[in-house]
């Protein structure tokens, strides 16, 4: 193995044996394997890629694509059915919620053990013990049984034990996932401090915004196969298109519109269709900033009716950031009858940074004016679509309104 190679990874395969019944290991093993009383899995397949020294390397898929397997594979938690998996450096890993913890033992007792489990010496972890509790900052909690903790006790306890170890390597899976905003922005800040010094960071995540800031290159796997390998911008961008098509080919398949399954209401009232539309009517999944676009919602009315049509914007973490009604802008309702097309537009501009964006789009009917509603059609994740980032000043926050600005002796 190269020596500037951290991973090293060779047509790694997986397969599990799945028996359907407890009984039928020993069933199995007392025909001395003439007899076959399993099923077989394969969750890998043929995998082979290499990770340099000082990587940030991210691991995208869909659910039940392989990622998790190969990260414990990395780790030696696995061992593999067949091909080669070769680490050079000490693995610090965040695989699963407190995994490795006595649920007995006090939070100070296992980062202790987790020292020791990790070759570092005792009076090196007492050195090390103070930096772990203040990035944990579970306060008294570290003096009680981790059977008494929370999930976001144990990811802080987690966390601060693996990256306190001088790792060579580090892996996550999602363990993030579970951590408030303010401990959530605190790993971010160590992971770039990580890849500053020179340290291996192998991560998984769902969050594609996630990847393309923390890494340089994407593993992209699908159902155990390496689909692509490249950078990580460009492997988001392939999973999410690859993501939303495949969900409007169910729906198709299904005789169903593209988001029948994140969508709520009466439902008198249908939006058909929406799209992002740019300054030249085509419709667009990328914008820049300060792009004049058109949201348009295409509804269908089954039975007459009168709607308020509403879209809103909402980042990765489905916070409304901007949107809009019809009622708001001065239109009022939507009027239609039993059969009736309608194609509701609005003319806004986006002054977004960059990043992953969603569109919520809602039908209602109002009970009592700007206090409750009806809804006739919820529609969440109607169109997902991707800012690029401002040129040639960066924007720091999510959305941006101009200021004026006054600079003068105090």
């Amino acid at each position: 193995m190269p020596s500037e190679l951290a991973v090293s990874v060779q047509n790694l395969t997986k397969t599990y044996r799945i028996f359907g019944h407890p009984g039928d290991r020993i069933r199995q093993a007392l025909t001395f394997g003439r007899k076959r009383f399993h099923r077989e899995f394969t969750a890998l397949q043929d995998v082979s890629f290499d990770i340099r020294k000082g990587e940030t390397v991210g691991i995208i898929g869909r659910n039940g694509s392989g990622k998790s397997t190969l990260l414990q594979l990395i780790c030696g938690i696995l061992k593999p059915t067949s091909g080669t998996l070769r680490v050079n450096g000490r693995i610090a890993a965040l695989l699963e919620l407190g995994a490795g913890f006595n649920p007995e033992f006090t939070g100070r007792e296992n980062v202790f053990f987790q020292g020791a489990v990790m070759g570092i010496p005792r009076e090196e972890m007492e050195r090390r013990f103070d930096d772990i509790a203040a990035f944990a900052d579970i306060g008294e909690f570290l003096d009680q049984p981790v059977r008494t903790y929370s999930s976001g006790m144990f990811v802080r306890l987690a966390v601060a034990a693996a990256i306190h170890s001088d790792p060579d390597i580090l892996i996550v899976d999602e363990a993030l996932a579970v951590g408030d905003i303010a401990f959530q922005a605190k790993c971010m800040t160590m992971f770039r401090r990580f890849c500053e010094q020179g340290i291996t960071v192998v991560f998984v995540s769902h969050d594609m915004n996630t990847i393309r800031a923390l890494c340089e290159r994407a593993i992209y796997l699908e159902q155990g196969h390496n689909k692509a390998t490249g950078p990580a911008s460009e492997m988001a961008e392939l999973y999410l298109r690859e993501t939303r098509a495949a969900s409007r080919s169910d729906a198709q398949t299904n005789g169903n519109s593209p988001d029948d399954g994140f969508r709520q209401g009466t439902g008198e009232v249908r939006i058909t269709r929406v799209e992002l539309l740019d300054e030249n009517d085509m419709p667009c999944t990328e914008a820049h900033f300060g792009q004049n676009a058109r949201i348009r919602l295409e509804l269908a009315f089954l039975t007459p009716c009168e709607v308020v049509a509403s879209y809103y914007i909402r980042d990765d973490k489905h916070l409304i950031l901007i949107g809009s009604t019809t009622a708001l802008e001065g239109h009022g309702p939507v009027k239609g009858n039993a059969g009736e097309r309608k194609i509701v537009e609005f003319f806004t501009t986006l002054p977004l940074m960059e990043g992953a964006f969603n569109i919520l789009a809602v039908l209602s009917v109002p009970l009592v004016p700007n206090r409750s509603a009806r809804f006739v059609d919820f529609v969440e994740n109607a169109l997902v679509f991707r800012m690029s980032e401002r040129s040639p000043v960066k924007l720091w926050s999510k959305v941006y309104i101009g200021n004026d600005v006054v600079v003068r002796d105090a």
